[in-house]
């Protein structure tokens, strides 16, 4: 039978969260890095919080009754942001990948047009994906280091937790240092309780830090956020402290290796349309 596309609904969350873990797991075992999904209980984190949210699309692709994966589409905020894209080890090479894909650049044109500014980041361990998404049209951009951050030896006390009333901030840093607000995605991660911090120097906010890879962050300096992040690593489980960190920012990288950060993998940034390195200080999603 031919592979569809049904959209993704809540009563498709507990088979999703079992792909996503297998397809994860699968790949990080295989290539023996730490894995992102280690069991099916992360994976059905990932999955509801995505498919939960108002400001996520998502497709799965079925085959006879059965699902073979699913991917999403991020539409917080002006930059549309793919994934978490993820199909069953036991059933690829079928095409699912590719149609799933698809659908999240026809989805992102549909609702923007032909110029859609579309980004994710992909497993650079992983060529075949690699392969589809350039087949597609998405073009290299960047590299980019998943870093576990040590965590902070004693407290900040210009480091507290993020309020909705933080979210100017998060507008103000993010647009100018990553390149566009992250501050509607940033309210929806808040909303899910998902913890996130702001430091405060000389009076203001000069940095914020939203845990998680699919959390963000921006600073004044390399220091205001690498201090923010040490915080964050400080008072959550080292899964969620983990960050992204661009190589187009050395010094922030350098910084961050100096801080006693470790590298655990390396990400391509991948991306439609053309668009100018991260000027930073600032830390991406896993998605953008």
């Amino acid at each position: 039978m031919p592979i569809q596309l049904i959209p993704a609904t809540r009563e498709h969350a507990p088979t999703l969260a079992r792909i996503c873990h297998l397809a994860f797991n699968t790949l990080h075992t295989h290539h023996r890095v730490p894995p992102d999904v280690p069991t099916e209980e992360v994976g059905a984190l990932i999955i509801g919080g995505v498919i939960h949210r108002p400001d996520y699309v998502g497709a799965v692709a079925v085959e006879g009754g059965r699902m073979l994966g699913s991917n999403f589409l991020q539409m917080s905020d002006e930059v549309f942001g793919v994934g978490p894209i993820t199909v069953d080890p036991t059933l690829q090479s079928r095409g699912a990948g590719r149609m799933l894909m698809r659908w999240a650049i026809d989805e992102a044109r549909a609702r923007r047009g032909p110029s859609a500014h579309v980004r994710l980041f992909q497993e650079a361990i992983n060529t075949k994906s690699l392969s589809l998404y350039t087949s597609l049209g998405f073009v290299w951009r960047d590299a980019a280091a998943a870093m576990l951050p040590r965590p902070a030896a004693a407290e900040d006390p210009t480091v507290r937790p993020m309020t909705e009333a933080d979210l100017p901030h998060v507008r103000r840093l993010s647009q100018q240092h990553y390149g566009f607000s992250r501050a509607d995605d940033a309210a929806q991660l808040l909303s899910m309780k998902i913890p996130a911090f702001v430091r405060e120097r000389g009076g203001g906010v000069v940095a914020y830090h939203i845990a998680t890879l699919f959390g963000h962050a921006s600073g004044q300096t390399n220091d205001d956020l690498l201090a923010t992040v040490a915080q964050t690593a400080r008072r959550v489980p080292p899964p969620m402290s983990v960050v992204i960190v661009p190589m187009s920012q050395p010094a922030l990288y350098r910084a961050a290796l100096a801080a006693g950060f470790r590298t655990s993998k390396v990400l391509n940034y991948m991306s439609l349309e053309p668009f100018a390195p991260i000027k930073g200080p600032a830390l991406p999603s896993i998605q953008c």
